[in-house]
């Protein structure tokens, strides 16, 4: 018994093909450009709010309830380093540098966030949302 291994590709295969490449490219494109922009974090204490450039290092001291909360932004970075809450969950959730990501001290009522200047950035869905 003989197996025929002739390929035939039909114009309708090329077209399908065609489609998948242009939406793989099409997504990278803009995957590409929504991380463009000026980044900044925001930060929210108790007595009010301050916004830093993400791409120059810096540190704030927020006030809260219990006390201080020492926010570093360092290499594009930002980290909540000192907080005076009991768990220090806050400083283990480590450093954010994309926009939407957020980390908070709840028990000072200290809330760090990346925002980004970029009109494309519109907080959609994405695989944090799963």
């Amino acid at each position: 018994m003989k197996f025929s291994s002739k390929v035939h590709v039909r114009f309708l295969d090329i077209v399908i093909f065609g489609l998948a490449a242009a939406l793989v490219v099409g997504t990278s494109l803009l995957v590409l450009n929504r991380q463009s922009g000026t980044r900044y974090v925001q930060m929210t204490g108790e007595t009010g709010e301050w916004i830093a450039p993400l791409d120059k290092d810096a540190e704030y001291e927020i006030p809260g309830p219990l006390g201080i909360t020492v926010v570093h932004i360092h290499d594009g970075k930002a980290a909540i380093e000192e907080s005076p809450c009991k768990n220090k969950l806050c400083i283990l959730a480590g450093a954010i540098s994309e926009p939407n990501q957020w980390v908070a001290c709840l028990p000072n009522k200290v809330f760090v966030r990346i925002t980004s200047s970029s009109s494309k950035d519109d907080g959609g869905v994405d695989a944090g949302a799963y």
